[in-house]
């Protein structure tokens, strides 16, 4: 989304040349003032900018501030309040922290929550004995926190935080936004002031406020390059001022939009003598309230449409900075009484478009502001309050995302578009704080499902994977057609209740017949819940009760603390795999397993070798007991013996100790390694050591053998033959890996 599509923009500016964005994010208001001046075209000055982007401005924030300032109305000018708020702190602001490109004005969101603060602080008036400078200062003092809670947020580092915030919610938002605009004109009869009498003078009112929408949209098509939403407020009060003059009674129809009044100043709060104890008592819940969502609405706006300044337009900048030094801004103009200023996105997006990023038309911006808030006492009293009810009504329904509005998006993302529209609705109808907790559980709901959805990132279950562990001929020749029966499960992300639940039912799903083992590979779940551990413990149980041994690999260890004894856990996946496998070794019938391993000490390098040659070469050999913990060799050794295990295991990493490199593979009684070494002469390549027990290995010096080989050169050759089938059976093994880690 981009909730700076608040405005009129879609109706207002536009450089010649530049046709409107179908896209993607939020109303298509805003698609063409981000789209870039054709190449022949020279860019237009700052000046035409600043000036496309005050014609959405001045009748967007003027509206704004007589709907916000409504209630002062019989004590002070309203001219006065809404005008000097829509120059102030947007001048303010552009001194004090000018951005390149970026203009800053009053936004829909902050005026639309001021005048719900001042609306509440002026209803607690009569009781309270609060004068108008006096509820003035009221609400000055509710914006102000929150503004010091935007500021907050800002030190909290909010921008980091924002982007987690699903589509769905950050377009229901910005469409609840533009839904209360409209039903805000609704309730007041578009200007007439008859909140529930529907009279031929509300008609005339509606009328004319639809003549202004139809017209902008007409004129927007027309000449792209007109600010339509100013011509057309023109155009209209002209209609109406000569519909007064030649109209059958039609002049004392339409209201003005404030009464003829002299030059005023800003009207300053009255701080002295309010009851804050008795205010915090009565309305204190509702301000805050009201504040909290101020200060979190605008931050969502200012977080994305800086992060719109990065992406698209390559103009870098601390958002979380930002955030902080329009908090401070802010938070001045509300004690003085203003509605305070923020980035406005979509007229950004108009001096974007047509100047660049242009330091001047911000500036302009703010001086063609400062003279409307001067001279506006002379003529806003023209201007049918219609008209600008028409403004705002196109500021509404152009807050809405376009894609709300598309039923192809409709039809190809359902959930999320009825998301934002659910979103959308309780905004409008129970206003920001129930949209905001609606936000929020949808969000919650968004991101659940969203886990659910992508918990298993691989499933295997044809048995691709097998564990490091090098395993004699006659064994993996039994093992490799039955590992189909072992399925593996990688999991990722938080597992919570809902989560694990569906990861159990998918489990459950995906197991075939066939399948007598189950492994959960856990590395990448940075967190587990009681009620994900207690899922867990079920689905272990469950798969028990079938014949299916199920086990959890690479399990935090606060988690496996949690998992219970019925919970089988691993270090890793490739112990994992290797318990599986050690399962399905176990069903070979008696006749097939290995006889005395332990009395074998050439192991697999001595099959073929006839009986006296084998005698001999055992003469040969060296024992050596390797202890727990201690290395037999080091990567970059330059002994080149052969070593055969006799007892224990051996672990091969590229560095010892194994947690400081990488597992390579398990050997285990019968089996040889230092092969490469032996054969090559060259310095180890890999470090060899004992992670537990003790394992005891024999030694095979290359003199040794080349010594033996010369008395019987035939077993010699079915050794050396025994030696290129381990390493054409072991390279198979490395290619199975990497085919397994690069799927």
């Amino acid at each position: 989304m981009s909730p700076a599509q608040h405005l009129t923009d879609m109706a207002t500016t536009t450089t010649a040349g530049v046709a409107p964005a179908t896209a993607t994010g939020s109303g298509s208001s805003d698609g063409a003032q981000g789209a870039a001046v054709g190449p022949s075209a020279p860019p237009p000055s700052g000046v035409a900018a600043a000036w496309s982007a005050a014609a959405v401005t001045v009748p967007h924030a003027v509206g704004l501030g007589l709907l916000a300032f409504a209630p002062l109305a019989g004590d002070y000018s309203l001219a006065a309040l809404a005008l000097w708020s829509a120059a102030l702190p947007g001048l303010l602001l552009t001194l004090v922290a000018p951005r390149a490109g970026v203009v800053y004005a009053p936004t829909t969101v902050v005026a639309l929550l001021f005048a719900a603060v001042l609306a509440t602080a002026h209803g607690a008036a009569p009781s309270l004995g609060l004068s108008a400078r006096q509820v003035l200062a009221v609400s000055g003092a509710t914006v102000a926190l929150a503004f010091v809670f935007q500021w907050l947020l800002g030190v909290l580092r909010l921008a980091s935080v924002a982007r987690f915030l699903p589509i769905s919610v950050t377009h229901g938002f910005a469409a609840g936004v533009g839904l209360s605009m409209v039903l805000g004109q609704v309730h007041s009869g578009f200007g007439a002031g008859a909140a529930a009498l529907w009279d031929t003078g509300t008609g005339w009112h509606a009328l004319a406020a639809f003549a202004v929408v139809g017209l902008a949209w007409w004129l927007r098509r027309l000449w792209p390059r007109m600010p339509g939403l100013m011509s057309a407020v023109v155009l209209v009060a002209l209609a109406v001022a000569l519909a007064g003059v030649w109209g059958a009674g039609l002049g004392d129809v339409f209201a003005p939009a404030t009464q003829p009044s002299a030059f005023a100043w800003p009207l300053l709060p009255d701080w002295s003598g309010i009851p804050w104890m008795a205010l915090a008592r009565d309305q204190g819940s509702a301000l805050v309230v009201l504040a909290l969502l101020m200060a979190l609405v605008n931050s969502l706006e200012i977080l994305v449409f800086n992060q719109e300044l990065e992406l698209d337009h390559g103009l870098r900048g601390n958002a979380n900075l930002a955030l902080r030094r329009e908090s401070l801004l802010g938070a001045l103009c509300g004690l003085a009484g203003m509605i305070p200023a923020s980035t406005s996105a979509s007229r950004s997006r108009i001096v974007l478009a047509q100047a660049g990023p242009s330091r001047n038309a911000p500036r302009w911006h703010a001086g063609i502001m400062l003279g409307v808030a001067v001279t506006g006492a002379w003529w806003l009293h023209w201007v049918p309050m219609a008209c600008l009810a028409g403004g705002l009504v196109l500021a509404g329904l152009m807050q809405v995302p376009g894609l709300m509005w598309s039923l192809r998006y409709a039809r190809r993302s359902r959930v999320t578009w009825a998301q934002s529209w659910l979103v959308a609705l309780v905004f409008a109808v129970m206003g920001g704080v129930g949209a905001l907790v609606a936000g929020l559980v949808v969000a919650t709901f968004v991101l659940l499902h969203d886990s659910a959805a992508k918990v298993l990132r691989h499933v295997r279950l044809d048995g691709e994977l097998r564990s490091r562990r090098l395993r004699r001929a006659g064994s993996d020749t039994w093992l490799a057609p039955r590992m189909n029966q072992v399925a593996v499960f990688e999991l990722q992300g938080v597992m919570s209740f809902g989560v694990a639940a569906h990861l159990a039912e998918q489990v459950r799903l995906m197991l075939l017949p066939r399948h007598r083992w189950v492994i959960l590979d856990a590395g990448r779940v940075p967190a587990w819940d009681s009620t994900a551990m207690a899922q867990l413990r079920a689905l272990v149980r469950d798969l028990g009760q079938q014949g299916i041994a199920a086990a959890v690999a690479a399990l935090d260890p606060l988690a496996a603390e949690h998992a219970g004894e019925q919970v089988r856990c691993f270090a890793d996946l490739d112990r994992a795999l290797e318990w599986a496998e050690a399962g399905i070794l176990s069903q070979r019938p008696i006749e097939q397993r290995p006889a005395h391993p332990e009395r074998d000490l050439l192991g697999e390098i001595g099959e073929g070798v006839p009986r006296a040659a084998s005698d001999a070469l055992l003469a040969l050999l060296q024992h050596q007991a390797v202890p727990a913990q201690a290395v037999v060799f080091n990567a970059g050794d330059t002994d080149h013996d052969l070593l055969v295990v006799q007892s224990g295991h051996i672990t091969l990493v590229t560095q010892w100790p194994p947690d400081k490199g990488l597992r390579l593979a398990t050997v285990g009684p019968g089996m040889a390694f230092g092969e490469m070494a032996f054969l090559n002469g060259a310095a180890r390549s890999a470090s060899a050591g004992v992670e537990r027990g003790t394992a005891h290995l024999v030694r095979l010096s290359r003199a040794h053998f080349d010594a033996w080989a010369r008395q019987h050169p035939e077993a010699a050759l079915t050794v050396m033959n025994n030696l290129a089938q381990i390493g054409a059976r072991r390279l198979a093994v490395t290619t199975r890996q990497l085919r397994a880690v690069l799927e």
